[in-house]
């Protein structure tokens, strides 16, 4: 419904509910106390909204026929506050964290169920693939492997448990190899190990796009 921080709201909040009910959600800072956000959402149907960065407490208002802001469903109104704050923000190497929550009903009360949700940028192939030539040595060739899903589980995996070695170090090139060429287990680089000069890669793709797309 409204966004009062004027910040860009960049972070996935997804809210399953059940059936039966509106709700009206309202995000309020964990610092200030002010409300940041609100949206109004029909109990059942698909709800996601992204959302400005920074800690926020969840307040619901549940019902049925609608007054406004100031009556919200009238007195027949059910509140419900998330018992824990939650934060939207970067997490690991530029994925942005949100959440998802799944509402059920227990009587009269409302329970909740919290896990991260995950949005990440993932390269894909635009123009196809040329035959490859056979290479005497393609251990350095750049490739992108399997399809999206594949990759944007071993991208998440990856950024997850970086371990960031020093840049430009003989380790980080090395394992920054083992990465594009489809591992998402990173050894620890044998001390003394010397690559051999890498031979002269041959295109194997005319071009590659990031695109944004849920991924946990």
């Amino acid at each position: 419904m409204w966004n009062k921080t004027g910040l860009p709201a960049v972070f996935p909040l997804q809210v399953k509910s059940p059936p039966g009910a509106d709700y009206y959600l309202v995000l309020s800072s964990e610092d200030s106390g002010e409300e940041a956000l609100a949206a109004y959402f029909k109990g059942g149907a698909f709800f996601k909204v992204l959302v400005p960065p920074g800690r926020y407490a969840l307040h619901f208002a549940s019902g049925s026929g609608w007054q406004g802001e100031g009556r919200l469903f009238g007195p027949e109104t059910r509140v419900f506050k998330l018992p824990e704050v939650l934060e939207f923000a970067i997490r690991g190497a530029g994925i942005k964290g949100g959440h998802k929550i799944t509402l059920t009903r227990s009587g009269a009360y409302l329970e909740a169920a919290v896990k991260e949700q995950y949005i990440c940028q993932v390269a894909s192939l635009d123009g196809p693939t040329p035959v490859p030539r056979p290479l005497q040595d393609s251990r350095h060739l750049f490739r992108l492997g399997g399809d999206r899903h594949e990759r944007w589980s071993l991208h998440l995996q990856w950024r997850l448990g970086l371990r960031a070695p020093e840049a430009g170090t003989a380790e980080q090139l090395w394992q920054r190899r083992r990465f594009v060429l489809g591992s998402p287990l990173l050894p620890r680089r044998q001390a003394g190990l010397q690559d051999p000069a890498p031979g002269r890669a041959e295109t194997r793709f005319r071009s590659f796009s990031v695109r944004s797309l849920f991924c946990g």
